[in-house]
């Protein structure tokens, strides 16, 4: 009894003058050293006495110390922006079943957080002059915001405008219909008008 008492205590002697009782752990792929250092505060990682993760365990010398520092915590701000885009058939400005399924799923989520204002940007393809296409665009940006505001969001919080073919999905050449550049995106959390 005595002898295993004393191995055992020569074995935590060990561990506590070499510093290795809590860094030791099961061997997992370890992380690279770009990821390490992406990652403050993280554990130290062990390594083998090759260098790689796995096989017999020994503590880790070549971690950044950058690593061994705790963040500090995390200002509160406001809620991170989110983006839902309603879609339209092609010179049309009225919305599809699946464009009313986007706007209920974007006016829910509104509704459930603190989203300070939404803006809904009207957009459209190539096809047409750019008056056309600017009035169509803004139309589609009014078709949703009109929706939002039954959707139960109130008027105050959402804007409405719209961008005519300049800022495109998928860039094509004029005189291209291109559907994936004939939307409305609706963006919550942006800045107030």
């Amino acid at each position: 009894m005595k002898r295993g008492l004393t191995l055992t205590s020569i074995a935590l002697l060990a561990l506590a003058i070499t510093g290795c009782g809590n860094k030791l752990s099961q061997p997992m792929p370890g992380p690279t050293p770009e990821s390490r250092a992406a990652q403050p505060g993280a554990a130290q990682s062990t390594l083998n006495a090759g260098g790689q993760a796995g096989g017999p365990l020994v503590p880790a010398t070549n971690v950044p110390p950058a690593t061994q520092q705790a963040m500090p915590p995390a200002a509160a701000g406001p809620a991170p922006a989110r983006e839902f885009t309603v879609y339209f058939d092609f010179n049309k400005s009225t919305l599809t079943s699946a464009g009313r399924e986007v706007i209920k799923h974007a006016a829910a989520a509104a509704q459930q957080g603190s989203i300070a204002h939404i803006t809904v940007t009207g957009h459209t393809d190539t096809v047409g002059s750019a008056e056309f296409n600017q009035r169509l665009s803004e139309r589609r940006a009014d078709t949703v915001r009109r929706a939002l505001i039954a959707a139960g969001v109130p008027a105050g919080e959402v804007t409405a405008r719209g961008v005519g073919k300049t800022e495109l999905a998928v860039p094509t050449a004029d005189g291209v219909k291109e559907p994936r550049n004939r939307r409305a995106v609706i963006a919550e959390g942006g800045p107030g008008a």
